[in-house]
């Protein structure tokens, strides 16, 4: 299938992920089917939905205009086959476990076209294992967005070996002509490309934590200021052409035996989730919510990130 001839999208699933991506693309201009099991979980996905749009509305990201005719192309069902029936681009965003995914794909084959292209939004599984007992295996690809979905940019589209370069390249430009910033994936790895990097910086930020180098507060303080604060702007490998590669190659050289490189898991993570603490949702993390953080707080926190998001996002709608 080519680019012109997706007309519908389905996205499977309503939840943290689901909202946002079906969001992405009703503001590409797209007709989207949504898919959850319930009415009252798809009611809440629509709340979500018309309150981030009218965010964007405010951001001058979209038209106040245009909120109104995006809801009305966004339709719900709790029936799978009415879901992905006339689909031309179906992407499931169910919970990361493999049986269900396994599941779910055969069972959405058995009533889409045969012609639609299956994506999954994966972040840790293989379209390997998950597409395992579809058939029609070269319309399989995965597109990888980032929480939240309908603010940030990258999504990366994942060739595996059974995807044909027609699928992936369709994937890719259909990303792109919703306004994402796609990346090609040209071989699928466990974690693709961004997960790898992140786990990377987590096992050696998590180490410093357990060591007692800084406090997790300075610790973000620091990243913030100074990585976050230029990957904003210079990817990685930039960053080293405009600091010099010979300086690179001798902090690398001095650093890297004193680095963390163990395969467990970090011991500070272990120490606090076998406590029983995990983050927000039970109160205590790295911080301590009932102390460090209000219920109000939070909130705030998380419309204060979602603002300085669409802050950076339109200087990127700018650039482009």
């Amino acid at each position: 299938m080519e680019l012109k001839d997706i007309r519908k999208i389905s996205v499977l699933g309503s939840g943290l992920m689901g909202h946002g991506i079906a969001q992405s693309f009703l503001m590409g201009g797209y007709g989207v089917m949504l898919y959850d099991i319930n009415d009252s979980i798809l009611e809440t996905a629509i709340a979500h939905i018309k309150k981030n749009l009218d965010l964007f509305s405010q951001y001058e990201l979209i038209g106040k205009d245009e909120i109104q005719p995006a809801i009305e192309r966004l339709t719900t069902t709790t029936d799978l086959k009415a879901a992905v029936a006339e689909a031309d681009f179906i992407v499931e965003a169910a919970p990361e476990n493999l049986e269900l995914k396994q599941d779910l794909f055969e069972e959405v084959e058995s009533y889409c076209r045969k012609d639609a292209i299956l994506a999954s939004n994966t972040s840790s599984l293989t379209l390997k294992d998950i597409g395992v007992r579809v058939k029609n295996k070269e319309r399989l690809v995965t597109t990888h967005w980032f929480n939240p979905p309908h603010i940030v940019p990258t999504v990366e589209v994942v060739k595996c070996e059974w995807t044909t370069d027609e699928t992936h390249d369709t994937a890719y430009r259909l990303m792109e002509k919703i306004q994402k910033v796609p990346v090609k994936i040209n071989r699928e790895v466990p974690g693709f490309l961004v997960n790898r990097i992140q786990m990377a910086l987590a096992r050696e930020v998590l180490d410093l934590c357990e060591k007692g180098v800084a406090s997790p507060k300075d610790i973000d303080r620091a990243v913030k200021g100074s990585i976050g604060f230029r990957l904003a702007s210079i990817g990685p490998l930039l960053t080293m052409d405009l600091g010099g590669l010979q300086l690179w190659l001798r902090v690398l050289e001095n650093l890297l035996p004193d680095i963390q490189s163990s395969q467990d898991a970090p011991a500070a993570l272990k120490r606090l989730t076998s406590e029983g603490h995990d983050g927000v949702k039970s109160g205590k993390g790295f911080y301590d919510y009932s102390v460090d953080f209000t219920e109000d707080d939070l909130d705030k926190a998380i419309q204060k990130r979602d603002r300085e998001f669409l802050t950076r996002l339109k200087q990127l709608y700018r650039e482009s």
